[in-house]
C-alpha cells in the first residue's frame, strides 16, 4: 500500500511531536535535582584546614597540611547537586585526603563515566587513587575502576553495587549502607554480591538511610532514618579513613 503526500506528512507530524515531547520530558526530569543545604554550601568555604576550588567540572578539596599522595575521586548520586557532597569531602580533606567531587552531565553519572580521566590527568601529584560514589554514582564509579585497574587502587561504593562484574578486580573496595535504606536495600546487595570485588569490606550503620550520605534532604522511596545525619556521616568517614590505610 502507497501512502500518499498527506498520510506521510501526518506521520512526520506525529515523529517530530514523539521527539519534540521526548526532549521536554527529559529536560524536566534533569532539571528536577535535589539541591545541597545550608551545611553542605558552608563546608564549601576554604578554611585553615583545606581550601577549596569550584570550577565548571569539579570541586576540588584540598589540605593544606599532611597531605596523602592518595586521593579521592567522587561520583554525585542520580540528580543530586554536587555540592550535596561536601561535608564528607570536607572531612576528607581535613584528614589529609585531597578529594574531588565530580560534576556530572544533567547530574547523571551515566553521562560522564569517564571523567575521572581528567582528574587523574590534571593531578600529577596524586600517585595513588580511589573512587568513591553514592548511589548511581556508585555504580558507575565501579564501572570506571574496572576498566581502569592500572590508575584505580580502591573503589567505595555508598549505598551502591556494581553493574558489571568487578568480582576479579585487582582493587580493594569498601561498601557502606544504611540499615533502613529504602534504595539500597539489603537484598539489592545480597542479589549483586557475587558482582562485588573478591577483596570487598562489606560495612552496615545501623539506622542509617540512603540520604544521609549527603546533606540534600530526604529522598523519594528512602525510609526516615533513626540516627541523626551528621552521625552517619562522621561513621561513613571513620570507616573510609581506616580503609584507606590498607591501600
Amino acid at each position: 500500500m502507497k501512502l500518499n503526500i498527506s498520510n506521510k506528512r501526518l506521520i512526520l507530524i506525529i515523529i517530530l511531536a514523539l521527539i519534540i515531547g521526548g526532549l521536554a520530558y527529559f529536560a524536566y526530569y534533569v532539571s528536577d535535582i535535589s539541591h545541597a543545604d545550608d551545611t553542605a554550601l558552608s563546608a564549601l568555604s576554604s578554611n585553615g584546614s583545606y581550601t577549596v576550588m569550584d570550577t565548571s567540572n569539579y570541586i576540588t578539596f584540598t589540605p593544606i597540611s599532611n597531605k596523602s599522595s592518595t586521593g579521592i575521586i567522587f561520583y554525585p548520586g542520580a540528580k543530586i547537586q554536587p555540592e550535596a557532597y561536601s561535608v564528607i569531602a570536607s572531612k576528607l580533606a581535613t584528614n589529609g585526603y585531597t578529594t574531588i567531587i565530580v560534576k556530572m552531565p544533567f547530574n547523571l553519572a551515566i553521562f560522564g563515566e569517564n571523567k575521572a580521566n581528567d582528574v587523574i590527568a590534571e593531578h600529577k601529584e596524586i600517585s595513588k587513587w580511589v573512587i568513591a560514589g553514592h548511589s548511581l554514582g556508585g555504580v558507575f564509579a565501579s564501572d570506571y575502576a574496572v576498566n581502569h585497574q592500572d590508575e584505580i587502587k580502591g573503589v567505595i561504593y555508598l549505598a551502591a553495587y556494581p553493574n558489571t562484574n568487578a568480582s576479579n578486580a585487582t582493587f580493594k573496595a569498601l561498601s557502606i549502607r544504611g540499615s533502613v535504606d529504602g534504595l539500597a536495600t539489603s537484598k539489592d546487595i545480597s542479589d549483586n554480591l557475587n558482582k562485588f570485588p573478591v577483596n570487598t569490606t562489606f560495612i552496615t550503620i545501623n539506622g542509617g538511610n540512603h540520604a544521609n550520605f549527603g546533606n540534600y534532604g530526604m529522598q523519594v522511596g528512602d525510609n526516615n532514618s533513626t540516627i541523626i545525619k551528621q552521625e552517619q556521616q562522621n561513621m561513613t568517614v571513620d570507616y573510609i579513613l581506616e580503609f584507606l590505610k590498607t591501600l
